[in-house]
């Protein structure tokens, strides 16, 4: 009997060790859950606190002060912005200009070379006017060394025509001007024929006073006026 009592003591005593041992197991565990929770929400709180410090701190001056910083930085940024899309418009501009200049003097260069090559052949056409004296229809001396010339380049040149128009100064009738406008002009054809060139290479015509090369009405105009003009006509 009292065997039988001590067994059922040993085993309500071990019965209370194990679920006592349990409960404890048990506090502990929430305990350490308790802990880490709290540890959360120190943390938690932890980084909070300096944004909740910063937006305490950020008063409404200092949020103008810093929009006012923004809006001065986005305007340095714009004007840099504006500052070099003008210096690049500029270069371009410097640009576009040096080249114009240059291809302008080239121009002007190839027209230099270009007259240069062909003013010997436009001397040769460009007859100077032989000159006579009032109511006259003879070759002054003048008159024949420029005749000679104009020969000379007719014989080197023996494809082209030209006429000879006879003029006059405002005096005289138109019908007297007419004739001696005919008369000049005839003269300075004979010369170039007598001077071998073909006569059926040169034609005349008188325009009397109707083509004044100088409109004025005093003797160094009538002068210029009284002229015998030669014109290349075309070729055979």
């Amino acid at each position: 009997m009292k065997r039988n009592m001590v067994l059922v003591t040993l085993v309500l005593l071990l019965g209370i060790a194990f679920v006592a041992g349990c409960a404890k197991k048990t506090v502990l565990q929430e305990e350490r859950g308790v802990a880490k929770e709290q540890a959360a929400v120190k943390q938690g709180a932890g980084e909070a606190k300096p944004a909740e410090k910063a937006a305490v701190a950020e008063t409404p001056e200092k949020r103008a002060l810093r929009e006012e910083q923004a809006k001065r930085e986005a305007a340095v940024k714009e004007a840099e912005k504006v500052a070099a899309e003008e210096r690049a418009a500029a270069a371009k501009a410097a640009l576009k200009e040096v080249q114009e200049k240059a291809a302008l003097k080239e121009v002007q260069e190839t027209a230099v070379r270009v007259e240069a090559a062909a003013a010997p052949s436009r001397e040769f056409y460009e007859f100077r006017d032989v000159n006579f004296d009032f109511d006259k229809f003879n070759l002054r001396e003048d008159a024949r060394e420029i005749l000679k010339k104009h020969a000379e380049w007719l014989n080197k040149n023996k494809d082209v025509m030209i006429a000879v128009e006879g003029h006059c100064d405002e005096r005289g009738t138109t019908e007297y001007n007419l004739a001696l406008g005919e008369r000049r002009a005839s003269a300075g054809a004979k010369f170039l024929v007598d001077m071998g060139i073909d006569a059926r290479r040169i034609k005349t015509i008188s325009y009397g006073e109707e083509l004044p090369l100088d409109p004025g009405h005093n003797e160094e105009a009538w002068a210029k006026n009284r002229r015998a003009h030669f014109v290349v006509s075309g070729k055979k």
